[in-house]
């Protein structure tokens, strides 16, 4: 191997023949000589070289020898400044050693920037070449701003001083692969060039190629590998697993920069092989912060993203929860193999946000959070066979950034008719869909009676009705498609991260609705809420091989008993009563209770009696429905609804849920009518009075409605209007 002192670089201007050789003109024209020229179809490799890129064929030839590399992120950024260190490997794998000195013949740093000066110097020593042969330097325009000019040319260009040249300049890359390729073939390394003509670069319209330096840190997985990118400095500090039986958490954190903010990447997996990943930033600086979270995909053949913005949301800012500005995940990405399987990838916004919290006088808090945009995270490029898709976070300082999605191995619906019908309930239904998934549980509006609620009115926060996913698992029981399979898994894992080592669950946001009326903040033990989590553990644990799934239907069904002794409940008569609506963890008060949540709780304490066959079950239920028995005339209106509550002092007050109520009345209809009929009557003139509302105010019916009234025989009764999946 030849041993040179300097680096050698230079160029030569070269002339197309028609015959498909090249004449290169060194610095003694007599000395010229034929090269072969080929034309090349393949496979682009990197996105920011594409056909129009004028150092295209040199880079691409000098890559494919192996002695050009690109970056991991697939960008060869070829206006980036080329290192001594970059050009002392590209050298030595080109077959030359050589040690490079600045110009005072020095050693020189390997990650110092290569000068123009030391090319010319290199030129006239390595190749003996005459002092006056330089390179002349014309001034380039990038790709992405147009038109590049002229092409860097070596040239004798006698009686011209070299400080004309700004020769302190540096070299960047695609120039650095432009000169090295000209040398190699005046050396006889190249003996055909080649033209390629670049095949499979498709980039999004968003898609951002980032030309300065880059950190990249690959976190895991060889089959699809994941990295982070940041014009930051990228520090791994843990790593930590959490294993349950159904799913596991692999949580991996980094520093970013030097001033404290931090990503956290949690890659949640299920026994089916997918997972998801909840990426946030916790940025607590002044100073903004972007991170990419970098997703390769080897050996595509094609792809598609379905996109969820093709259903317009009709906003509805007149509710209980005001104004909710976030919308849908941005849509379904999916990938067909070279070997003809299917892979896909549901894909979340990014949602930034701070954090809010309120501290109370007996050491409670509030928490919530300030939503202060959704974006668009997505952005992705196809070179080759390679599917690259960035996930890009942006912190503008003092704030925290989340983002998701879910990565599949195989389908995650049945059928494009599936997909379609699930995008357009998502825009329909968009206050009550979970979007804004995180590790610790999805983000949700909350109602503008809750604090610490912020000025703009966009408030969020964990929903604990919404955390478990109720309308997934419907579809997954009528569909069984993957992504709603894979949901449910996610919720339970919440379920169990929310909970902790409580015995309930335990509300993180203050109602000021109850603050007002009872002095109550948070934490305190909302009853429905406990009751349909324990309720979708008993139906649906068991089939996700849930371990102890029943156990949370005990445990609550035990809670409501115990009330009584605790004083918790409103009386009716020696036998009879409601149990309040809320538990208090700090506070000694009796709160009301509305039907709903005294139907709820009934239904609980019959279900658990059917399943554990406990006579204290069967004693409690019997009490509250004595109550509603005894209350009958006073809980029915004028107008055929039902009032929403009674209060400790018997007293009755507010407008009943549309829809929800009459459904907990179907659910208590046929509890009863196989433990104790002679309730029957009863509920069916309380179902028939609350059908008659919906109907006479054109209110509709949900799904749930018509297939319980079906179920019990009483379809008569189904309210007019139209049929809806979410209750009112």
């Amino acid at each position: 191997m030849k041993k040179i002192t300097t680096l050698f670089l230079a160029l030569a201007l070269t002339v197309a023949l028609p015959t498909s050789a090249t004449v290169v003109l060194t610095a003694n024209a007599a000395e010229a000589q034929v090269v072969k020229s080929e034309d090349v179809t393949t496979a682009a490799k990197f996105t920011d070289i594409p056909n129009s890129h004028w150092a295209k064929n040199e880079v691409m030839q000098l890559v494919e020898m192996g002695i050009l590399t690109g970056y991991g992120d697939m960008q060869f950024r070829p206006d980036l400044a080329m290192t001594v260190g970059e050009a002392t490997q590209s050298f030595t794998k080109a077959g030359y050693e050589f040690l490079i000195k600045d110009v005072t013949g020095n050693s020189f740093g390997m990650e110092e920037p290569l000068t123009r000066r030391q090319m010319e110097l290199a030129l006239v020593d390595a190749f003996n070449l005459q002092d006056s042969a330089l390179i002349e330097w014309p001034s380039l325009i990038s790709l992405d701003k147009g038109s590049v000019g002229a092409v860097p040319q070596y040239r004798i260009m006698p009686g011209i001083q070299k400080g004309l040249f700004n020769h302190g300049s540096q070299v960047d890359r695609a120039t650095f692969a432009v000169i090295l390729h000209q040398v190699l073939v005046e050396k006889g390394n190249i003996a055909t060039t080649k033209k390629y003509e670049l095949t499979n670069l498709e980039l999004s319209p968003n898609f951002t190629r980032i030309p300065s330096a880059v950190n990249l840190m690959k976190v895991s997985f060889d089959e699809h590998p994941i990295y982070l990118r940041s014009t930051e400095n990228i520090l791994f500090t843990n790593h930590t697993r959490i294993d349950n039986s159904f799913s596991r958490d692999n949580i991996y954190t980094y520093d970013i920069g030097i001033e404290g903010a931090t990503i956290e990447l949690t890659v949640r997996s299920f026994d089916n092989g997918d997972y998801f990943l909840f990426s946030k930033i916790i940025n607590p600086t002044e100073s903004a912060v972007t991170v990419d979270v970098i997703q390769k995909e080897n050996e595509v053949a094609s792809f598609e993203l379905n996109r969820y913005d093709k259903y317009k949301i009709k906003r509805n800012d007149k509710d209980v929860f005001g104004s909710d500005t976030t919308s849908y995940p941005t849509g379904l990405l999916q990938f067909v193999k070279l070997d003809g399987s299917v892979k896909e990838r549901m894909v979340g916004q990014s949602y930034l946000s701070k954090q809010l919290s309120l501290e109370y006088e007996n050491d409670g808090y509030s928490y919530m959070r300030q939503l202060l945009g959704e974006k668009e995270a997505l952005s992705y490029a196809q070179v080759g066979t390679t599917l690259l898709s960035v996930h890009t976070l942006n912190s503008k300082g003092n704030d925290i950034v989340d983002q998701w999605y879910m990565n599949a191995d195989d389908q995650l619906f049945a059928n494009e008719e599936n997909m379609e019908s699930w995008m357009l309930e998502s825009a329909k239904y968009y206050k009550k869909r979970n979007n804004w998934y995180t590790a610790g549980g999805p983000y949700n509006k909350m109602a503008i009676t809750t604090e610490p609620m912020p000025d703009t009115g966009q408030g969020y926060g964990r929903n604990l009705l919404l955390l478990k996913e109720d309308r997934a698992l419907v579809l997954y029981n009528e569909q069984e498609d993957r992504y709603f399979e894979n949901l449910i898994y996610n919720s339970f894992v919440n379920l169990k991260n929310f909970k902790g080592d409580k015995d309930y669950w335990e509300t993180e946001v203050t109602s000021t609705y109850l603050k007002d009326l009872y002095d109550i903040t948070a934490p305190f033990i909302d009853t429905r809420f406990n009751e349909q989590i324990a309720l979708f553990y008993y139906n649906s644990g068991a089939d996700f091989g849930i371990e102890n799934a029943k156990e949370p239907l005990r445990n609550y069904a035990d809670l409501l008993v115990s009330q009584k002794s605790k004083g918790n409940v409103i009386p009716v008569n020696d036998e009879s009563y409601y149990i309040a609506d809320y538990f208090p963890i700090a506070q000694q008060v009796t709160t009301h209770a509305s039907m709903n949540h005294v139907l709820g709780g009934m239904n609980v304490l019959l279900m658990a009696y059917n399943e554990f066959g406990d006579q204290k079950y069967l004693d409690t239920a019997q009490a509250i429905q004595t109550a509603i028995v005894a209350d009958k005339d006073d809980w029915i209106r004028d107008n055929g609804d039902i009032w929403y509550r009674i209060s400790a002092l018997r007293d009755y007050k507010g407008d009943d849920y549309k829809h929800l109520t009459l459904e907990d009345l179907i659910n208590s209809y046929k509890l009863w009518k196989d433990i104790d009929p002679t309730y029957l009557p009863l509920l069916e003139e309380m179902i028939a009075s609350k059908a008659s509302f919906l109907s006479n105010e054109n209110l509709g019916y949900t799904t749930k409605i018509k297939n319980g009234l079906r179920d019990i025989d009483l379809s008569n009764y189904l309210p007019k209007g139209e049929e809806r999946t979410d209750a009112l």
